[in-house]
């Protein structure tokens, strides 16, 4: 067979020429020219074919090349981005919580300021090489008073190299001096305050901080500057203004009566960008939207710090008005053209092996960018759901809220949201462990997925947190009803095969709302909102939202602003109320009630404002305050012949910290109040939060002779075994077993049950809130030791207290073996 020649030709041809036939013999003759004609002709095609296909294939490369090199730079550029975009995020962030914090006005000076930013640093450091500044405007006339401050201050007396003098000198109605820097490593120590309103002198440039601080009062907003640093750095400043609380802000000249300081936070732009491009071949710059709408270059670093590099441009806006531009290309990317070039050359000289070898490159370039693909998906599907339970997270949360929202505006109908909060978590973890926790919550999302539609939306934010979007479009059942359906399948038991205990129960508390807000953020805001509602009027439900839940947490912050002037404005007060010995009727002890004189909304009781604190940390001092106010007074009563005993409420945020057992023996030193006379009460509650380590502070506070009594006994759920393990000497009946006492055959039994307990572990029994002489009667009956409540007297003044003291008992018989209670709550 001639190579090239089809085999049917070459039968035919043979077949004539055994017939001998003329037609048959030049057909035989023709067959080896034209068998050479169509190798030519083929050979010609498969030439053409070879340069053509060399051309698609250097086309088809190159190609290629660009889309790669357009990928790469896009994935750079994202990343860069994003790193960036935290970065800011972390600064302005610090800048908000120091704003608040010195809007706080707590006036603790450096040491302090220091103190809570190294706690701050503890849940959300901020960058190494960010500064945060407190310059504060300091009138005339409080001059003297910000030195004296800064003279007692250890932390800001270390900065000054001499005496604290005003730099310029000289006298002007204002002065702004710096209050605290904190994450600042500089050495060198200036030789005064400098004092940044101060005018610019003669023949000198212009300062740009006077100008600063007044754009950013004026604006009531974040500015953005950069300003030179020495050694041909550039840094940059992000700063607000800091309001008196409580002062209006609405008008510009408001603002500029109400501003008592500037928060600043300071870092470098361009090593912090550098830091982030590294040694790609990308220039990034970073632009700010001024107030006048006017973009500012804030820095650049990279390839080509002085321009942009060349090669490709994107620009992302990122929130608060900033902008990112990258320039340049990918690292590593390859020319486009001279690929081309390559395959063109490679595919004429090897036609076939090249159109091979492109379409095996192809083949196997597709399934690479196959690959590539996947796990970009699979990357972009874990930045957008919870890794635990592959529910949304909030950033999807967010986005498909926003898209039910603008559905509902087309469509006229209401948007809605459902906020979930799984009740007592907390105690789930501390009980069987973090891993039974994350199974318990792994289930929980399982479950409200089987509830909801799948046009729904069911994500978790964090911890125990859920939130459900639900479709209102083609909905019967109104969002009540979906609430009360998740309720009822959370209830049932979930199994926990990895714990001794095979189920536990739960219960969610649920907030609701509906309509259509601005935003996203405010719809999952007024869900919230519902459910902290829903938490304050019992666990187990849902709540709907309302507008004045929006005013009432509004009171909330300023009440808790309020509540931080509290104790160094002196508008805390104790009052005491006395307890009675049941064997004689005679005052055994007082029990000292906390109160708060608000300059606006008077008298306020510990219920207003105990939550607020604990919620805040503001328990801590205001705790600290009522163990001296106490161990004092009793000191006091005990130099005038009443040897009364004095015990207070030790709330949870006090016994979690270690410095607690220090501040109660300085407060008996500082008093000279003999420690047996002292009684800290804790609820039963607070006990078993953390029994173990309870235990063991209890044992530090008993070596140094307090007493301890478990209030509001018996409706919490300690066991007897640990209520052996802590030192208790005396045991508080909760008011409600008194009340109930004439009314109820339980509450007797219960009540009888609870002091005969007391009695068989030899514990002190206390019954609080008696108001009936009945209930008297029957608690002696039973052989309860000790009562107090209206019946016999109610808060009095320490004055007061005196007067009844010398009424029923007298200074020799005040005392009568037992302790009492003091509670500041």
């Amino acid at each position: 067979m001639s190579p090239g020649v089809p085999p049917t030709y070459e039968r035919d041809a043979s077949d004539r020429a055994r017939d001998g036939s003329p037609h048959a013999t030049r057909g035989a003759r023709a067959g080896p020219f034209i068998a050479r004609a169509r190798a030519a002709l083929i050979g010609g095609l498969i030439v053409a074919v070879g340069v053509g296909s060399s051309t698609f294939l250097a086309a088809e490369w190159r190609s290629n090349v660009l889309a790669s090199n357009k990928r790469s730079f896009d994935s750079t550029a994202a990343d860069v981005t994003s790193a960036l975009s935290a970065h800011l995020n972390t600064n302005i962030g610090l800048t908000r919580t120091l704003r608040a914090r010195a809007a706080m006005g707590t006036q603790d000076g450096e040491s302090g300021f220091l103190q809570w930013y190294q706690e701050l640093q503890r849940g959300s450091p901020a960058p190494p090489d960010v500064i945060a500044t407190l310059i504060e405007l300091v009138p005339a006339s409080g001059l003297r008073a910000f030195r004296r401050q800064a003279e007692a201050d250890p932390a800001f007396r270390s900065r000054i190299s001499s005496k604290l003098n005003v730099i310029p000198p000289g006298a002007r109605p204002v002065y702004c001096l710096t209050r605290a820097i904190v994450n600042s490593t500089t050495t060198v120590r200036p030789p005064g305050l400098s004092d940044y309103c101060a005018p610019t002198p003669a023949g000198a440039a212009p300062s740009p901080y006077a100008a600063l601080i007044r754009t950013a009062t004026d604006t009531g907003s974040f500015i953005v500057t950069p300003f030179p640093a020495g050694g041909g750095r550039i840094l940059v400043a992000i700063g607000a203004a800091v309001y008196r609380r409580g002062a209006s802000i609405t008008t510009v000249a408001a603002r500029r009566r109400a501003v008592t300081g500037i928060i600043g936070t300071t870092f470098d732009s361009a090593s912090l960008i550098g830091s982030l491009v590294g040694a790609r071949s990308l220039t990034v710059a970073l632009y700010h939207r001024e107030v006048g709408g006017a973009l500012q270059l804030i820095g650049r670093a990279g390839a080509n710090p002085r321009g942009r590099s060349p090669g490709y441009s994107e620009r992302h806006g990122l929130a608060e008005n900033w902008l990112v531009q990258v320039t340049g290309t990918a690292s590593g990317s390859a020319s486009a053209n001279s690929k081309g070039l390559l395959g063109l050359v490679f595919g004429l000289l090897v036609t076939t092996l090249a159109f091979l070898l492109y379409r095996a490159l192809s083949r196997s370039r597709q399934q690479a960018w196959g690959l590539v693909g996947e796990k970009t998906d699979e990357l972009e599907y874990r930045a957008l759901h919870d890794p635990l339970t592959d529910l949304p997270n909030r950033t999807l949360v967010l986005d498909r809220a926003e898209q039910i929202l603008a559905r509902a505006r087309r469509m006229d109908v209401p948007a809605t949201a459902l906020f979930m909060d799984i009740d007592d978590f907390k105690q789930i973890n501390d009980r069987f462990g973090h891993q039974a926790g994350d199974e318990v919550l792994r289930k929980v999302g399982a479950r409200l997925r089987a509830v909801l539609r799948e046009s729904d939306t069911v994500g978790r934010l964090g911890g125990d947190e859920f939130v459900m979007l639900v479709d209102t479009v083609g909905l019967v059942a109104g969002p009540e009803l979906i609430a009360e359906r998740i309720l009822d399948v959370l209830r049932q038991p979930i199994d926990l095969p990895s714990t001794a205990d095979s189920q536990v129960l739960v219960t969610a508390s649920i907030g609701i709302a509906t309509g259509r807000p601005a935003s996203a953020e405010s719809l999952l805001q007024d869900a919230d909102l519902a459910l902290y509602k829903a938490k304050a009027v019992g666990k187990d439900g849902y709540v709907l939202f309302e507008s004045a839940m929006q005013t009432a947490a509004q009171d909330r912050i300023h009440l808790e602003m309020d509540l931080a002037d509290a104790v160094q404005t002196d508008q805390l007060f104790l009052a005491y109320q006395p307890i009675l010995d049941l064997r004689n009727r005679r005052v055994a002890g007082v029990e000292a009630l906390l109160r708060w004189r608000h300059p606006t909304r008077g008298v306020i009781h510990p219920d207003g404002f105990i939550p607020i604190a604990e919620a805040s940390g503001l328990i801590v001092p205001i705790g600290r305050w009522v163990l001296d106010q106490a161990c004092r007074q009793a000191a006091a009563w005990h130099g005038s012949g009443y040897s009364l005993g004095i015990s207070i409420n030790v709330s949870a945020r006090q016994l979690e910290r270690t410095e607690f057992v220090q501040e109660v023996r300085a407060a008996l030193d500082e008093s000279g109040l003999e420690a047996s006379t002292l009684t800290l009460e804790i609820t039963e509650t607070v006990l078993m939060r953390n029994p173990d380590a309870t235990a063991h502070l209890l044992g530090e506070l008993k070596q140094l002779g307090v007493r301890i009594a478990v209030d509001d006994f018996g409706t919490g759920y300690s066991s007897l075994a640990y209520l052996r393990q802590f030192p208790v000497d005396s045991l508080k009946i909760d008011r409600t077993f008194i009340t109930g006492l004439a009314r109820s055959g339980e509450a007797h039994a219960l009540t009888h049950t609870l002091i005969q307990l007391g009695k068989a572990l030899g514990l002190e029994t206390l019954a609080e809130g008696v108001e009936q002489d009945s209930q008297v009667r029957q608690l002696r009956d039973e052989g309860c030791d000790l009562a107090q409540g209206f019946l016999f007297a109610r808060p009095l003044t320490p004055d007061a207290v005196e007067r009844f003291l010398d009424i029923n008992s007298g200074p020799a018989g005040a005392a009568i073996g037992a302790t009492s209670s003091v509670s500041a709550s």
